[in-house]
């Protein structure tokens, strides 16, 4: 199977860049002030009560966390380091469930959100494979 390429061009890298550095920033705030929102569910919070609303936001996010997993295993080298620094904030929704460990998770978040930064940034910098408009690499020419 052939890995996939996200960033594989300036524009792509640079938007990465920007969401990255914009969600770093509020992670930042976060750490320093507090969460401003309360935590809730990923889906029907208000809706449901009790075991069911669990049962549903479990299996929903076990969806989510397989998903991520499927996309990050695609990928490679420093786009691998970029979607593995994203998955710290899957873990916001321990927050709802062990509220004591909203600090920690927090930390996490705010490590990941570093990972990816330094990530994009890099491939910004340095691309691995860059794609024209053509749609052919340029990869292993000289520039």
């Amino acid at each position: 199977m052939r890995s996939a390429l996200l960033l594989t061009t300036r524009p792509r890298a640079a938007l990465a860049v920007a969401l990255t550095a914009f969600v770093f920033a509020l992670t930042i705030r976060d750490e320093q002030y507090g969460a401003h929102a309360k935590p809730m569910w990923l889906i029907f919070g208000g809706l449901l009560h009790g075991w069911s609303v669990i049962a549903i936001n479990l299996a929903f996010y076990f969806c989510l966390c397989w998903s991520a997993f499927i996309v990050a295993h695609e990928t490679k080298g420093r786009e691998r380091l970029f979607m593995l620094g994203w998955f710290g904030f899957l873990l916001s929704p321990i927050k709802v469930l062990r509220p004591q460990w909203a600090v920690p998770v927090m930390h996490i978040e705010t490590f990941g959100a570093i990972l990816s930064l330094v990530a994009a940034v890099s491939l910004l910098l340095n691309p691995s494979e860059v794609v024209r408009s053509d749609g052919e690499s340029t990869a292993g020419q000289s520039r």
